[in-house]
């Protein structure tokens, strides 16, 4: 079977591996020019881990990882008020793994080497019939293929073509997330520094053998941002943490000058089915669960494990493969999803229940460390069971 991967992310990639090892024929068609090499550091836990061992990567991931020694809660000046590990602050448990994205997708990219890789280009049109689906590009000639996997990420163009509008399934929490790349001007070695509050958080890093530092900023806001307007996102964020002291009025102005700018809603995907004929979708085109998660990367790489192992076994059969991909991944999603949805209630409590929200910033004036740590602690114990919560076939 000849298979069209819309998206050479961490879903595209993984799948394109898996279906090339069982004899399908996967090419990748990618919207940017180059493999995506920016992004947020991202964790790989649970279940996800084991997939890593079956596809013998997981040294890989080990030898490239953020290796996170610390990280310091700041208050609004920038003094140090509390001290926990990497993985403490991180929500890793055991063997549980933090990537740079980029790096992680340049691992799986090393691993398909023959694959066919269109750059540069995107799926204009998709016209299904019994025998196939027919695919017009945006640069290249129109081709067909047996079956199309839209693995092209929360904002799917495939999702759009073949199931409608982005609204339809999206569901917006009212928060947004800013990540850009900056001079590590500050000389921090593998150091996370973050100033919290309800509605409201900043921090600067740098990993293992970076060359630059990453500041992230996530807020509530109830107001809609372009999504295409880089500017105005630039300056709604300075003006969202303007009144911070010590070190970040600095690491805001580098925020003009970044050339790795990421800017979004922090919004989950909820569908009905996640097929439609011989087009399925998969990772967050199918089931964003949100950064708010920590679960993202897990579900694609879980994902397409499992839908490449149920196109193996049904062979030409892809609607029974589409259906036990669906049942199988179904409550784990659900599960993932979950976690978001409570991170972003807990984040955003001042406004969804004000008792609460009044009674969490009391407290963080009092003991801001503690308070954090506790709620870290508490989301480590969800996350760890939700990686968890799936028994993987052995497909090969």
């Amino acid at each position: 079977m000849h298979v069209l991967i819309s998206g050479a992310g961490t879903a595209g990639l993984s799948l394109a591996y898996w279906l090339k090892r069982c004899g399908f024929m996967p090419t990748i068609v990618e919207s940017s020019s180059t493999l995506r090499m920016g992004g947020y550091k991202i964790d790989v836990r649970g279940e996800a881990l084991t997939i890593l061992h079956r596809a013998g990567i997981y040294d890989a991931v080990v030898a490239a990882n953020t290796d996170m020694q610390a990280a310091n809660l700041v208050d609004k000046c920038g003094k140090v008020l509390h001290q926990m590990s990497g993985d403490q602050f991180g929500h890793r448990v055991g063997d549980d793994q933090e990537i740079m994205r980029g790096t992680l997708n340049q691992i799986l990219l090393d691993q398909i080497p023959e694959v066919e890789i269109i750059y540069g280009d995107a799926i204009k049109s998709i016209t299904q019939t019994t025998q196939s689906v027919q695919v017009e590009f945006k640069n290249s000639p129109p081709r067909s293929f047996d079956l199309l996997i839209g693995a092209d990420g929360l904002h799917s163009n495939v999702r759009k073509l073949v199931f409608g509008d982005e609204r339809n399934f999206s569901r917006d929490y009212d928060i947004y997330l800013c990540v850009y790349s900056m001079p590590n001007y500050l000389n921090l070695d593998r150091v996370e520094m973050q100033y919290t509050e309800l509605g409201r958080a900043a921090s600067i890093w740098c990993s293992r053998n970076d060359q630059t530092a990453k500041a992230c900023f996530a807020f509530v806001s109830s107001e809609k941002i372009e999504p295409r307007d880089k500017v105005k996102q630039q300056q709604f964020v300075k003006n969202k943490f303007g009144d911070l002291g010590g070190e970040f009025p600095a690491i805001l102005n580098n925020i003009s000058e970044t050339d790795d700018f990421y800017f979004d809603a922090c919004t989950q995907i909820h569908m009905d089915s996640w097929s439609s004929g011989r087009v399925v979708l998969l990772g967050d085109a199918a089931y964003c669960a949100s950064p708010m998660s920590g679960q993202g990367t897990s579900l694609a790489l879980v994902g397409a494990y499992v839908l490449a192992g149920e196109l193996t076994i049904a062979k030409d059969d892809y609607v029974a493969a589409y259906v036990e991909y669906e049942k199988i991944m179904r409550p784990y999603v659900d599960i993932n999803q979950a976690l978001g949805i409570r991170a972003a209630k807990l984040f955003n409590s001042q406004k969804q229940n004000k008792l609460l929200g009044w009674l969490i910033k009391k407290l963080m004036v009092i003991l801001p460390g503690y308070i954090i740590e506790f709620f870290i602690h508490g989301a480590t114990k969800r996350i760890h069971k939700a990686a968890n919560s799936i028994v993987l076939k052995r497909y090969w």
